[in-house]
């Protein structure tokens, strides 16, 4: 039995759908690689596949009633004494 990704639970899941691979995050999901969605048997269960994920996404973000305007960006790094000055 396969485990489902569950949008924005963890950083450490992802899935593979033919060459395209959706990585979880807690603030965000990647999405990268390639597929063809082809017009046949195959190319439709890619499709249901992927769209079942961007559902999945979507309903966590709408149910979210603190969702934010936008992530925070990356905190700048700590500046630190050249101990060669």
């Amino acid at each position: 039995m396969t485990r489902r990704l569950v949008p924005f639970a963890d950083d450490t899941m992802s899935e593979t759908i033919d060459g395209m691979t959706i990585e979880n995050g807690c603030d965000a999901i990647a999405f990268y690689g390639r597929t063809d969605l082809t017009r046949d048997r195959p190319g439709l269960d890619r499709a249901r596949r992927l769209l079942a994920v961007l559902h999945a996404v979507v309903a966590v973000l709408e149910a979210d009633p603190g969702l934010p305007d936008a992530v925070p960006g990356p905190k700048p790094p700590d500046r630190v004494r050249n101990p060669f000055d």
